[in-house]
């Protein structure tokens, strides 16, 4: 009686669990949507602003400074704010990790970004991101807003197609479109 008392238990904990990661994932934000502003702290009392780029296309790629997978990604980011950058596209990196600010000169200098990493707080990021407050954060998480300030692109980190050999075409592709979409009168009202 006792075992069978524990498997129920079991279950019913297990199908909670279940419920709440359904839930979680029916509340993925929506894309297009007004991408809205964040600010990127660059050092004591200094940010960046998504704003600042209006007209841009912007990537913003929220990253752990020592995960691998985010590293690889800052790889393929600095070809692509190079390929880009005369088209109007801007890649910013913002670190999530505790400390992060310690951290980034040496990322830098190791990763040789050409465009800007700053540091966030992990909720400020989850609110921008519009992921629910319970959400667990995934890393690397990357946006794309075009030019109008619409979020065009939000990719999930469990993407299968951010995998390592699949994910600059994808990164690619998708900017492509981006920037196209980003040029042409669009439903999504614009709001920085």
């Amino acid at each position: 009686m006792g075992l069978m008392k524990l498997v129920c238990c079991f279950l019913a904990i297990f199908a909670l669990g279940a419920l709440n990661q359904k839930a979680a994932l029916a509340q993925e934000p929506k894309v297009p949507r007004p991408a809205g502003d964040i600010g990127i702290q660059t050092g004591p009392g200094q940010y960046i602003w998504l704003s600042q780029y209006e007209g841009k296309t912007c990537i913003l790629a929220f990253i752990l400074t020592t995960c691998p997978h985010c590293q690889f990604t800052t790889g393929i980011l600095n070809r692509i704010q190079k390929d880009y950058a005369d088209r109007g596209v801007q890649v910013i990196e913002s670190a999530v990790e505790p400390m992060s600010s310690l951290h980034i000169p040496d990322f830098v200098k190791k990763m040789g970004t050409i465009f800007p990493v700053g540091y966030n707080e992990e909720s400020y990021v989850a609110k921008f991101l519009g992921l629910p407050p319970t959400a667990p954060m995934l890393f690397p998480s990357i946006v794309m807003v075009d030019a109008r300030g619409v979020l065009r692109v939000q990719y999930d980190p469990d993407d299968t197609r951010l995998r390592n050999d699949t994910q600059e075409k994808t990164l690619r592709e998708d900017l492509d479109k981006t920037i196209k979409e980003g040029q042409t009168p669009s439903k999504a009202p614009a709001h920085r």
